[in-house]
């Protein structure tokens, strides 16, 4: 090999050792609500995530602080929004979470309204984030396809094999 073709293979070499670099860099960044998109999250996930929001929307905390409150909410679903009718006709909206907080969420139905209106706008942040990235990621790629480009050895000739050019 030749000096001028080895000092070349050295910069293509160092160009792809940058590229597989930078390609595993971006998916060291990742954060734990993109695995949830492609995995079920944990009952502890779900609950440190719906929770926080429940209480923003107006929904109150009622702690399962007595033996028999403990019991009845173990007898309900779990990290489940659902709902009631009230005596006088009002939707009520309650979640149990007898493992972490070992409480009940009830709220209205404006809470409940405001709760919605805050979980869509968390998805599309997410889906906005999650489409920044791929531009990115797109854009990075494209980036690093130019500049190894611009190290053609061949001079922009086609390359058949070795020692053989077509013009």
């Amino acid at each position: 090999m030749s000096r001028t073709a080895g000092d070349l293979f050295r910069r293509v070499a160092t160009i792809v050792a940058i590229a597989l670099l930078v390609g595993g860099c971006s998916d060291v960044g990742s954060d734990l609500s993109e695995l949830n998109d492609v995995g079920k999250p944990t009952p502890e996930q779900k609950a440190a995530q719906i929770e926080p929001m429940l209480a923003a929307a107006g929904f109150v905390m009622l702690p399962a602080d007595t033996p028999k409150r403990q019991q009845q909410i173990t007898n309900l679903p779990p990290l489940q929004i659902s709902y009631y009718v009230g005596k006088t006709g009002k939707l009520h909206y309650w979640m149990a979470d007898p493992n972490y907080c070992k409480c009940l969420y009830l709220g209205s139905e404006q809470a409940y309204q405001r709760y919605e209106q805050m979980r869509l706008q968390e998805k599309w942040e997410r889906k906005e984030d999650e489409t920044a990235r791929t531009s990115l990621e797109a854009a990075q790629e494209e980036q690093m396809d130019a500049q190894i480009e611009e190290f053609n050895p061949y001079g922009g000739l086609g390359w058949v094999g070795p020692g053989f050019y077509y013009p």
